[in-house]
């Protein structure tokens, strides 16, 4: 099936979604170089992940703690999502909600009723949130995941990120801690989950110096956030891009790995 892809324009932006996957690829204000990455519409098929813009990852995070769930990173990306409200409530902002229950998508590894709404408002800032919910039962089904966000850079070696913390587990290195200076940058392949405590409102800049511009993150209800770069080798190796995309792209991620979901989380993104 052929991918749903609107390119929606309003007084602030422009920016396009595929409704199948509930899944903004891209979102540029105006002014502004786009802030989201994507992958080529080449690369995009509804029978794999959309590499790109900011796709959920959900009810778990990579292959899950026990590391044996598939597919990667859940099963919420992969299904077809009911597009619920669509209305453009200004000249200058959209609203869009979307919805997901355990009756259009399951898994064995995921025997819990459910109800997720993903709302995004897309104007001169761009906000996402997740909620979780029970379909039937009285509480919150546990869960993990990610709002995988993409972000879109000039030159990834130009590029300086402020505001993830000063300690970061590292997942190519043994999962070992790892002091931070307060700006991190990226010299080769990256993964690293920056953990926090309870009820943490984190602010992020990414610094896109190519690009002249500071990217403005701010994440809700997460208990980490992951910053990811493929760099060359894993890069060049990626079948639903080009060579050289690496470049051009980091992962900055609201998260959900060292504690569940609690009901919501919320992604923020402006530009300066």
């Amino acid at each position: 099936m052929e991918a749903m892809i609107t390119t929606y324009q309003n007084d602030n932006c422009t920016f396009r979604i595929c409704h199948q996957r509930a899944q903004i690829l891209s979102w540029q204000p105006v002014g502004h170089k786009d802030v989201l990455w994507c992958t080529d519409e080449q690369f995009i098929s509804l029978d794999k992940p959309i590499r790109g813009g900011i796709p959920l990852c959900w009810p778990w995070f990579a292959k899950g703690e026990s590391g044996d769930m598939t597919p990667s990173h859940g099963f919420a990306r992969l299904a077809d999502w009911t597009l619920i409200t669509d209305e453009k409530i200004n000249a200058g902002a959209h609203h869009l909600v979307y919805q997901l229950n355990d009756e259009q998508a399951s898994s064995p590894h995921y025997p819990h009723d459910f109800v997720l709404t993903l709302e995004y408002l897309i104007g001169e800032t761009l906000t996402m949130s997740l909620m979780v919910q029970a379909r039937q039962s009285n509480s919150v089904p546990p869960s993990f995941g990610a709002l995988h966000s993409y972000f879109n850079l000039g030159d990834i070696e130009q590029t300086a990120i402020e505001g993830l913390g000063r300690q970061s587990i590292d997942n190519l290195d043994d999962f070992n801690r790892v002091d931070e200076p307060e700006q991190v940058t990226i010299e080769g392949p990256t993964e690293k989950r920056f953990p926090y405590g309870k009820n943490a409102r984190q602010q992020i800049q990414i610094h896109d110096k190519a690009n002249q511009r500071r990217i403005m993150v701010t994440q809700n209800g997460h208990s980490d956030t992951m910053l990811w770069s493929p760099w060359t080798e894993t890069g060049r190796s990626l079948k639903d891009t080009h060579p050289d995309a690496y470049k051009h792209f980091v992962c900055v991620e609201a998260t959900a790995i060292s504690r569940p979901i609690q009901g919501h989380m919320v992604l923020q993104v402006e530009v300066l």
